[in-house]
């Protein structure tokens, strides 16, 4: 089965969001930039349009809002927090920046999306190749895939 990254791709970055489990609203002077971008891994922020394409290949995940409001309050834009669940039985190898290049499962659940934490503390969104492919024939912008390889034991 293959699987690929979910990374980061482009020059627009969305303001950081604070970590936690809660909705959240945080002003922001401009929000015409927000539709140049779909995914924010720093933030483990998704644009609506993904949390739609997600919901197909996870539909019990529970997004969390998060609204960003320009600071004289005529507009917003809702994006979700995505931070699916750790696989579990697996070995894996990382990339000197932390992101996951190779992964090998020791049984045979095998998640469709899921979280690889490095030892660096860097959390890597992994997905099947069919999300891999949904995503890219939708035109979803701001996220670029990195094949990941297959661990031969």
């Amino acid at each position: 089965m293959r699987y690929y990254a979910m990374e980061n791709i482009g020059h627009v970055t969305l303001p950081n969001v604070p970590k936690g489990d809660e909705e959240i609203a945080i002003l922001t002077p401009n929000i015409d930039y927000f539709d140049e971008v779909d995914y924010d891994s720093r933030s483990q922020i998704v644009s609506d349009r993904l949390k739609q394409l997600i919901e197909l290949y996870m539909p019990e995940y529970y997004f969390m809002p998060v609204a960003f409001i320009t600071d004289d309050r005529q507009n917003h834009c809702v994006f979700w927090r995505f931070k699916p669940p750790p696989a579990k039985d697996y070995n894996a190898l990382y990339r000197s920046d932390g992101v996951i290049s190779h992964i090998a499962f020791s049984s045979d659940h095998r998640p469709i999306i899921f979280t690889a934490k490095s030892p660096k503390g860097i959390e890597s969104i992994a997905v099947r190749m069919a999300v891999t492919e949904s995503t890219l024939c939708r035109g979803i912008l701001g996220v670029k895939f990195t094949e990941i390889l297959n661990i031969v034991e």
